[in-house]
Protein backbone atom coordinates (compact mmCIF):
# COMPACT_ATOMS: atom_id res chain seq x y z
CA UNK A 1 0.00 0.00 0.00
CA UNK A 2 2.77 2.12 0.98
CA UNK A 3 4.36 1.69 -2.33
CA UNK A 4 0.76 2.01 -4.55
CA UNK A 5 0.63 5.75 -2.29
CA UNK A 6 4.28 6.92 -3.39
CA UNK A 7 3.34 5.78 -6.93
CA UNK A 8 0.62 7.98 -6.88
CA UNK A 9 2.12 10.68 -5.57
CA UNK A 10 5.12 10.47 -7.92
CA UNK A 11 2.57 10.83 -10.25
CA UNK A 12 0.74 13.45 -9.46
CA UNK A 13 3.69 15.67 -8.64
CA UNK A 14 5.11 14.89 -12.51
CA UNK A 15 1.89 15.90 -13.81
CA UNK A 16 1.58 19.23 -12.36
CA UNK A 17 5.41 20.10 -12.88
CA UNK A 18 4.56 19.49 -16.73
CA UNK A 19 1.60 21.07 -16.80
CA UNK A 20 3.15 24.14 -14.96
CA UNK A 21 6.07 24.24 -16.27
CA UNK A 22 6.04 22.37 -19.39
CA UNK A 23 9.11 20.37 -17.67
CA UNK A 24 10.08 17.32 -15.27
CA UNK A 25 9.98 17.91 -11.82
CA UNK A 26 13.77 19.81 -10.63
CA UNK A 27 14.11 17.11 -7.78
CA UNK A 28 16.53 19.41 -5.58
CA UNK A 29 13.36 21.97 -5.19
CA UNK A 30 10.84 19.27 -4.39
CA UNK A 31 13.01 18.19 -1.37
CA UNK A 32 13.38 22.00 -0.71
CA UNK A 33 10.62 22.78 -0.55
CA UNK A 34 9.24 19.83 1.77
CA UNK A 35 12.14 20.80 4.24
CA UNK A 36 10.98 24.82 3.78
CA UNK A 37 7.45 23.74 5.22
CA UNK A 38 9.12 22.14 8.13
CA UNK A 39 11.41 25.44 8.26
CA UNK A 40 14.75 23.59 7.95
CA UNK A 41 16.27 26.56 6.10
CA UNK A 42 19.47 25.55 6.71
CA UNK A 43 19.02 22.49 4.85
CA UNK A 44 16.10 23.71 2.05
CA UNK A 45 18.70 26.64 0.78
CA UNK A 46 21.44 24.15 0.34
CA UNK A 47 19.00 22.36 -1.96
CA UNK A 48 17.60 25.29 -3.80
CA UNK A 49 20.84 26.52 -4.63
CA UNK A 50 22.18 22.87 -6.04
CA UNK A 51 18.73 22.85 -8.27
CA UNK A 52 19.43 26.40 -9.58
CA UNK A 53 22.94 25.38 -10.45
CA UNK A 54 22.18 22.05 -12.38
CA UNK A 55 18.88 23.88 -13.77
CA UNK A 56 20.32 27.28 -14.54
CA UNK A 57 17.50 28.41 -17.37
CA UNK A 58 14.50 25.93 -15.72
CA UNK A 59 11.26 28.34 -15.95
CA UNK A 60 10.72 27.74 -11.95
CA UNK A 61 14.27 29.27 -11.43
CA UNK A 62 12.75 32.69 -10.22
CA UNK A 63 10.51 30.69 -7.59
CA UNK A 64 13.34 28.94 -6.43
CA UNK A 65 15.09 32.12 -6.32
CA UNK A 66 12.37 33.64 -4.10
CA UNK A 67 12.34 30.70 -1.83
CA UNK A 68 15.59 30.49 -1.27
CA UNK A 69 15.91 34.30 -0.24
CA UNK A 70 13.34 33.89 2.06
CA UNK A 71 15.39 30.86 3.60
CA UNK A 72 18.04 32.95 3.72
CA UNK A 73 16.50 35.93 5.45
CA UNK A 74 15.47 33.45 7.94
CA UNK A 75 18.85 32.59 8.82
CA UNK A 76 19.85 35.95 8.73
CA UNK A 77 21.85 35.83 5.44
CA UNK A 78 20.76 39.22 4.31
CA UNK A 79 23.63 39.92 1.94
CA UNK A 80 23.16 36.47 -0.06
CA UNK A 81 18.92 37.16 0.54
CA UNK A 82 19.20 40.47 -1.41
CA UNK A 83 21.59 38.80 -3.78
CA UNK A 84 19.17 36.26 -4.58
CA UNK A 85 16.13 38.44 -5.08
CA UNK A 86 18.38 41.19 -7.07
CA UNK A 87 19.00 37.73 -9.15
CA UNK A 88 14.93 37.19 -9.86
CA UNK A 89 14.42 40.76 -10.65
CA UNK A 90 16.19 40.43 -13.47
CA UNK A 91 15.67 36.90 -14.61
CA UNK A 92 11.29 38.13 -14.68
CA UNK A 93 11.70 41.36 -14.53
CA UNK A 94 7.95 41.75 -15.11
CA UNK A 95 6.99 40.62 -12.41
CA UNK A 96 6.30 42.68 -9.34
CA UNK A 97 7.13 39.88 -6.44
CA UNK A 98 10.88 40.20 -6.87
CA UNK A 99 10.77 43.52 -6.28
CA UNK A 100 8.21 44.14 -3.47
CA UNK A 101 10.12 41.63 -1.48
CA UNK A 102 13.76 43.16 -1.98
CA UNK A 103 12.48 46.94 -1.28
CA UNK A 104 11.03 45.06 2.11
CA UNK A 105 14.19 43.47 2.75
CA UNK A 106 16.08 46.56 1.91
CA UNK A 107 13.57 48.48 4.72
CA UNK A 108 14.02 46.03 7.09
CA UNK A 109 17.46 46.84 6.92
CA UNK A 110 17.01 50.66 7.27
CA UNK A 111 18.12 50.81 3.73
CA UNK A 112 15.32 53.03 2.31
CA UNK A 113 17.28 54.80 -0.69
CA UNK A 114 17.83 51.66 -1.76
CA UNK A 115 14.09 50.31 -1.47
CA UNK A 116 13.47 53.55 -3.24
CA UNK A 117 15.19 53.16 -6.27
CA UNK A 118 14.13 49.24 -6.24
CA UNK A 119 10.57 50.24 -6.53
CA UNK A 120 11.30 52.57 -9.08
CA UNK A 121 13.15 49.79 -11.35
CA UNK A 122 9.71 48.49 -10.71
CA UNK A 123 7.71 50.99 -11.83
CA UNK A 124 9.61 51.58 -14.89
CA UNK A 125 7.81 48.09 -15.88
CA UNK A 126 5.08 47.55 -14.06
CA UNK A 127 1.86 49.74 -13.67
CA UNK A 128 1.81 51.34 -10.32
CA UNK A 129 -0.57 49.39 -7.60
CA UNK A 130 -1.29 50.53 -3.99
CA UNK A 131 1.59 47.93 -2.55
CA UNK A 132 4.29 49.27 -4.86
CA UNK A 133 3.19 53.12 -3.69
CA UNK A 134 2.53 52.35 -0.57
CA UNK A 135 7.14 50.85 -0.74
CA UNK A 136 7.77 54.10 -2.29
CA UNK A 137 6.58 56.38 -0.29
CA UNK A 138 7.84 54.55 2.99
CA UNK A 139 11.12 54.41 1.34
CA UNK A 140 10.86 58.60 0.63
CA UNK A 141 9.94 59.39 4.25
CA UNK A 142 12.53 56.81 6.22
CA UNK A 143 15.01 58.33 3.76
CA UNK A 144 14.82 61.42 5.72
CA UNK A 145 12.77 62.89 3.40
CA UNK A 146 15.63 63.64 0.76
CA UNK A 147 13.54 65.66 -1.97
CA UNK A 148 13.59 64.23 -5.17
CA UNK A 149 12.11 60.91 -3.66
CA UNK A 150 9.58 62.94 -1.84
CA UNK A 151 8.57 65.07 -5.13
CA UNK A 152 8.02 61.79 -6.63
CA UNK A 153 6.36 59.93 -3.93
CA UNK A 154 3.72 62.93 -4.06
CA UNK A 155 3.10 62.79 -7.86
CA UNK A 156 2.48 58.92 -7.45
CA UNK A 157 -0.03 59.50 -4.45
CA UNK A 158 -1.58 62.17 -6.05
CA UNK A 159 -2.27 59.62 -9.05
CA UNK A 160 -3.27 56.86 -6.84
CA UNK A 161 -7.28 56.76 -6.60
CA UNK A 162 -7.83 54.28 -4.13
CA UNK A 163 -10.42 54.69 -1.19
CA UNK A 164 -8.28 54.49 2.61
CA UNK A 165 -10.32 51.86 3.77
CA UNK A 166 -9.07 49.72 0.72
CA UNK A 167 -5.57 50.36 1.40
CA UNK A 168 -4.87 50.91 5.00
CA UNK A 169 -0.77 50.94 4.66
CA UNK A 170 -1.13 52.86 1.60
CA UNK A 171 -3.21 55.55 4.00
CA UNK A 172 -0.70 55.26 6.56
CA UNK A 173 2.22 56.06 4.00
CA UNK A 174 0.39 58.99 2.90
CA UNK A 175 -0.30 60.63 6.50
CA UNK A 176 3.26 60.29 7.48
CA UNK A 177 4.08 61.66 4.45
CA UNK A 178 1.91 64.66 5.31
CA UNK A 179 3.97 64.72 8.63
CA UNK A 180 7.16 65.21 7.02
CA UNK A 181 5.34 68.03 4.70
CA UNK A 182 4.42 69.87 8.07
CA UNK A 183 0.70 69.11 8.42
CA UNK A 184 1.21 68.04 11.82
CA UNK A 185 -2.20 67.98 13.84
CA UNK A 186 -4.04 66.71 11.45
CA UNK A 187 -1.78 63.70 10.40
CA UNK A 188 -1.03 63.29 13.58
CA UNK A 189 -4.98 63.16 14.66
CA UNK A 190 -5.32 60.89 11.45
CA UNK A 191 -2.40 58.40 12.63
CA UNK A 192 -3.72 58.22 15.70
CA UNK A 193 -6.67 56.76 14.80
CA UNK A 194 -5.42 54.30 12.72
CA UNK A 195 -2.95 53.20 15.35
CA UNK A 196 -5.29 52.59 18.13
CA UNK A 197 -7.45 50.40 16.05
CA UNK A 198 -7.69 47.01 17.69
CA UNK A 199 -6.61 45.91 14.66
CA UNK A 200 -4.71 48.77 13.46
CA UNK A 201 -2.13 48.93 10.59
CA UNK A 202 1.15 47.67 12.11
CA UNK A 203 3.10 50.73 10.11
CA UNK A 204 0.36 53.40 11.89
CA UNK A 205 1.27 51.29 15.45
CA UNK A 206 5.13 51.71 14.83
CA UNK A 207 4.91 55.08 13.28
CA UNK A 208 2.53 56.64 16.22
CA UNK A 209 4.84 55.17 18.62
CA UNK A 210 7.60 57.29 16.84
CA UNK A 211 5.40 60.50 16.69
CA UNK A 212 4.44 59.99 20.74
CA UNK A 213 8.08 59.17 21.66
CA UNK A 214 9.50 62.07 19.84
CA UNK A 215 7.05 63.77 22.56
CA UNK A 216 8.32 62.29 25.14
CA UNK A 217 5.52 60.13 26.32
CA UNK A 218 7.36 57.56 26.73
CA UNK A 219 5.02 55.19 28.37
CA UNK A 220 2.78 55.61 25.82
CA UNK A 221 4.90 55.33 23.19
CA UNK A 222 5.93 51.87 24.87
CA UNK A 223 2.80 50.25 25.12
CA UNK A 224 2.04 50.60 21.11
CA UNK A 225 5.92 49.24 20.62
CA UNK A 226 4.79 46.46 22.75
CA UNK A 227 1.38 46.12 20.75
CA UNK A 228 3.86 46.26 17.78
CA UNK A 229 6.42 43.74 19.06
CA UNK A 230 3.39 40.76 19.30
CA UNK A 231 2.53 41.20 15.40
CA UNK A 232 6.54 40.95 14.64
CA UNK A 233 8.94 40.38 17.91
CA UNK A 234 12.00 40.04 15.84
CA UNK A 235 11.21 43.29 14.15
CA UNK A 236 14.60 45.90 14.16
CA UNK A 237 13.07 49.00 13.96
CA UNK A 238 10.51 48.36 16.67
CA UNK A 239 12.91 47.19 19.40
CA UNK A 240 15.36 50.23 18.19
CA UNK A 241 12.77 52.45 19.04
CA UNK A 242 12.35 50.71 22.66
CA UNK A 243 16.02 50.68 23.12
CA UNK A 244 15.66 54.64 22.40
CA UNK A 245 12.61 54.40 25.04
CA UNK A 246 15.32 53.20 27.54
CA UNK A 247 17.58 56.34 27.15
CA UNK A 248 15.30 59.72 27.20
CA UNK A 249 16.53 61.78 30.36
CA UNK A 250 14.78 60.74 33.34
CA UNK A 251 13.03 57.93 35.22
CA UNK A 252 12.78 55.90 32.17
CA UNK A 253 16.59 56.29 31.92
CA UNK A 254 17.58 52.60 31.75
CA UNK A 255 20.70 52.28 29.32
CA UNK A 256 21.44 49.03 30.20
CA UNK A 257 18.39 47.81 29.31
CA UNK A 258 18.19 49.73 26.11
CA UNK A 259 21.68 48.08 25.54
CA UNK A 260 19.46 44.90 25.37
CA UNK A 261 17.20 46.20 23.19
CA UNK A 262 20.00 47.53 20.43
CA UNK A 263 22.18 44.86 20.24
CA UNK A 264 19.00 42.25 19.26
CA UNK A 265 17.85 44.73 17.02
CA UNK A 266 21.10 45.22 15.56
CA UNK A 267 21.32 41.21 15.66
CA UNK A 268 17.70 41.16 14.11
CA UNK A 269 20.15 43.04 10.78
CA UNK A 270 22.56 40.60 10.55
CA UNK A 271 24.63 43.67 11.82
CA UNK A 272 23.78 45.87 8.48
CA UNK A 273 21.64 48.26 10.06
CA UNK A 274 23.19 51.68 10.44
CA UNK A 275 20.10 52.84 12.41
CA UNK A 276 19.98 49.96 15.12
CA UNK A 277 24.13 50.45 15.31
CA UNK A 278 24.21 53.96 16.28
CA UNK A 279 21.34 53.42 18.61
CA UNK A 280 23.65 50.91 20.51
CA UNK A 281 26.45 53.17 20.27
CA UNK A 282 24.63 55.27 21.77
CA UNK A 283 23.31 53.43 24.28
CA UNK A 284 27.16 51.78 25.28
CA UNK A 285 28.42 55.56 25.57
CA UNK A 286 25.34 56.74 28.17
CA UNK A 287 26.07 53.26 29.99
CA UNK A 288 29.77 54.54 29.98
CA UNK A 289 31.50 51.68 28.01
CA UNK A 290 32.93 54.37 25.41
CA UNK A 291 35.31 51.32 24.13
CA UNK A 292 32.39 49.47 22.87
CA UNK A 293 30.46 52.88 21.95
CA UNK A 294 33.19 53.65 19.38
CA UNK A 295 34.03 49.91 17.80
CA UNK A 296 29.99 49.90 16.88
CA UNK A 297 29.66 53.78 16.12
CA UNK A 298 32.97 53.31 13.54
CA UNK A 299 31.33 49.98 12.36
CA UNK A 300 27.81 52.02 11.97
CA UNK A 301 30.09 54.64 9.60
CA UNK A 302 31.45 51.71 7.75
CA UNK A 303 28.27 50.47 6.64
CA UNK A 304 26.68 53.10 5.63
CA UNK A 305 29.83 53.77 3.03
CA UNK A 306 27.89 51.36 1.47
CA UNK A 307 24.51 52.96 0.75
CA UNK A 308 22.96 55.43 -1.39
CA UNK A 309 22.11 58.68 -0.26
CA UNK A 310 23.08 60.28 3.03
CA UNK A 311 22.25 58.34 6.13
CA UNK A 312 19.99 61.13 8.13
CA UNK A 313 21.41 61.53 11.17
CA UNK A 314 24.81 61.63 9.79
CA UNK A 315 25.83 64.74 11.64
CA UNK A 316 24.95 62.91 15.04
CA UNK A 317 26.98 59.82 14.80
CA UNK A 318 30.22 61.66 13.79
CA UNK A 319 29.92 64.37 16.30
CA UNK A 320 29.77 60.86 18.60
CA UNK A 321 32.41 59.34 17.24
CA UNK A 322 34.28 62.55 17.52
CA UNK A 323 33.89 62.53 21.17
CA UNK A 324 33.97 59.15 21.98
CA UNK A 325 37.68 59.13 20.05
CA UNK A 326 38.35 62.44 22.12
CA UNK A 327 37.42 60.52 25.47
CA UNK A 328 38.60 57.19 24.67
CA UNK A 329 42.97 59.49 23.82
CA UNK A 330 42.10 61.10 27.53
Amino acid sequence: MKSLSKLKTSYYLYKEWIQRWGSLPVHPWVKAAGLYRLGKYEDAASLYMAGLSSHPRHPARMNALLDLSHCLFRLNDFEQAERYLRQASVVSKHEREPYVRLARLQLWLGHSVEAAWTIRSALSVLPADPELVTLFVTAAVESGGLAPLMTEARQLLSDMHCEPEAAPRLEVARIRLNLVDGDLEEARDDLAALANKDRGPFEAVVAFAQVVLDEGKTTYARHHLHRALTVSPGHPKVLRLLALSYLQAGQHFEPEHAIQLATRACQATGWAGMHEMHTLARAYALSGDKVSALLVASKAKDAGRNLLGIYPEVLSLERLIHSLSSGTQA
